[in-house]
């Protein structure tokens, strides 16, 4: 019985009578949790820049099917808007951070309330004060993304298009914010910040 109560103090780390609060093996104390906190941190921004730069392929490579259609004349405007809002995509891929998409609605989900911290190093070149094209690009693309898929569909009554001729750019942008956002949600400050505790003793 005494074996068996051994077994589990160590196992679920109760503490015995000959242990004292300074002596907890897992714990860590202030420093060593800002530094784990911190490598977390820069390990998933490095991985956020490195899934950024591949993915910056995407708009680049779907602007090949729109050169063919620009000599034709009744899809040369649709083609040239096209690319117009496949290089937008790249564009805001290239400028903005990681995580952020410029579109306060989908950067205000992977902002809680609760935070009352600074705003990280890596995202605060996406305030407002930067200039006209973070604030507005994003809101541009959008448009102009709707705007294609009706045209495109207009242009298909009378035109014969290739298959997702007028949806590809809304589809690039939509996978592109959809990875921005996703890689918004990851924030090792924010989600391990709340869990320090303090290390009697340290």
């Amino acid at each position: 019985m005494e074996q068996t109560t051994a077994r589990l103090r160590k196992t679920f780390q109760y503490p015995t009578d000959n242990d004292s609060e300074d002596s907890s093996p897992g714990a860590l104390d202030e420093e060593e949790q800002e530094n784990l906190i911190r490598t977390l941190e820069q390990e998933n921004t490095a991985r956020n820049k490195q899934f950024a730069t591949a993915l910056l392929a995407l708009p680049l490579l779907s602007i090949i099917p729109y050169i063919t259609t620009l000599v034709n004349g009744h899809t040369t405007l649709l083609s040239i808007l096209s690319i117009t809002s496949l290089l937008s995509t790249a564009c805001l891929l290239y400028i903005l951070p990681p995580g952020r998409t410029a579109i306060s609605y989908l950067d205000a989900l992977n902002n809680s309330p609760s935070k009352d911290k600074p705003i990280p190093r890596q995202f605060s070149r996406n305030l407002s004060h930067e200039g006209p094209i973070k604030q507005y690009l994003p809101y541009l693309n959008l448009g102009l993304c709707c705007m294609l898929v009706l045209l495109g569909m207009v242009v298909g009554r009378k035109t014969e298009l290739w298959w997702g001729f007028g949806w590809l750019p809304a589809g690039v942008y939509t996978v592109v914010l959809l990875a921005k956002w996703l890689m918004g949600s990851v924030d090792p400050e924010g989600e391990l910040g709340g869990l320090r505790y303090g290390f009697k003793g340290a």
